[in-house]
């Protein structure tokens, strides 16, 4: 293409925009030709992105990464928390099912108490939320289920030791089991009042010089924490950055932050963690699981009087280096998005934004 470069360049004024025009005809045409084949055929699709365009390698060497890691965590004696969670969770589902099958859990129950007393043992002095939870669910079960099954009563039984040997099985306040929610009164907050505040929050570019108290930012993510993720593995980490010399650092890094990054206040990383999932098919759960949370944090910061922005983060060099580098990040962990929140200054305009309509984004029985 560089002697069409020189040949445009001698062409008369009139005749050099048709050659430009006819130049961009003809890469788009060899482009769509290229993705055609290339959506079409396995071959020419792991050639285009294996070999010419390495775009989606980033991913792929971080999912890879990501289960290593959990191969390690759960046969070499390493505290695999994401299992953990995973297999609870899975006998909490089994536990509320209509009819409750009086066996069920027994191809991983043996798995699950294993590497809870490891983990148990790693935390006997002071033991996290989920450990409670993971006991709770594990006493209900065994009460619950038919133990003449050979694995589970060798479950119940390792169980029973790891009371014994030096780690306490407490039980603080109730119980963490399933339970029937009180439906007899109404959601305390009406689809009037929600609807309202989701026309409020907007994505807030203009914030007062004054911090946000760390009591505030907990409380927004106590209520972000409280967003569905799938098997409950919640494979997320929010990275807050409340000194602003940082927080505008960071920020700066992201693409589309020009013109309003030297002003925050305050920033949050959300990274999400590969390492949650044994599974290539489970590697966009990151994503969904961690935007989920992201809302909600959103949310609860303006319930409070303060304000945020959603910063797109793309899979992009050298943004992506220079982040990894920035936070450290190991191997299998993945930025999903970063969130700018602060004091909302009220001279400051936001976008109107307007949103796209029903006949746009839904339909029925399709």
């Amino acid at each position: 293409m560089g002697l069409a470069k020189s040949v445009g360049r001698k062409l008369p004024q009139g005749w050099r925009s048709k050659f430009h025009q006819w130049r961009s005809a003809y890469r788009a045409g060899q482009l769509r030709r290229r993705l055609k084949l290339v959506s079409q055929n396995n071959l020419a699709n792991g050639l285009y992105y294996g070999l010419l365009n390495p775009e989606l390698s980033r991913e792929a060497k971080a999912v890879a990464a990501g289960q290593l890691r959990y191969i390690q965590d759960r046969n070499d004696g390493g505290l695999n928390y994401y299992l953990l969670r995973r297999n609870v969770h899975r006998l909490e589902k089994g536990l509320v099912m209509r009819p409750r099958r009086a066996v069920f859990g027994r191809d991983f129950i043996e798995e699950t108490v294993t590497i809870f007393g490891q983990i148990a043992r790693a935390e006997a002095s002071a033991w996290s939320s989920e450990l409670h939870w993971s006991n709770d669910v594990l006493s209900h079960y065994f009460d619950a289920v038919d133990r003449s099954e050979p694995r589970i009563e060798r479950a119940r039984a390792l169980y029973e030791l790891i009371g014994k040997d030096h780690v306490a099985l407490p039980e603080l306040g109730d119980a963490q089991v399933p339970f029937a929610r009180d439906l007899s009164q109404p959601a305390s907050v009406d689809y009037g009042a929600f609807m309202a505040l989701c026309r409020r929050r907007r994505s807030v570019r203009w914030f007062e010089d004054r911090p946000v108290p760390r009591e505030v930012i907990d409380k927004a993510l106590l209520a972000a924490v409280q967003a569905p993720s799938a098997c409950n593995r919640q494979p997320f980490h929010f990275r807050i950055f409340d000194d602003s010399t940082q927080a505008r650092e960071i920020a700066a890094l992201a693409m589309g932050t020009k013109g309003f990054a030297d002003r925050l206040p305050h920033l949050a990383v959300i990274v999400g963690q590969l390492r949650a999932y044994p599974y290539e098919r489970d590697r966009h759960a990151i994503y969904i699981d961690a935007s989920l949370a992201a809302m909600s944090f959103m949310f609860a910061l303006e319930t409070m009087g303060a304000a945020s922005c959603s910063i797109n983060w793309p899979d992009h060099e050298p943004y992506e280096t220079r982040m990894r580098e920035r936070l450290n990040l190991e191997a299998d962990e993945r930025v999903v998005m970063l969130l700018a929140f602060g004091w909302p200054d009220p001279q400051g305009l936001v976008p109107f934004s307007s949103k796209r309509g029903l006949d746009r984004v839904r339909s029925y029985n399709q």
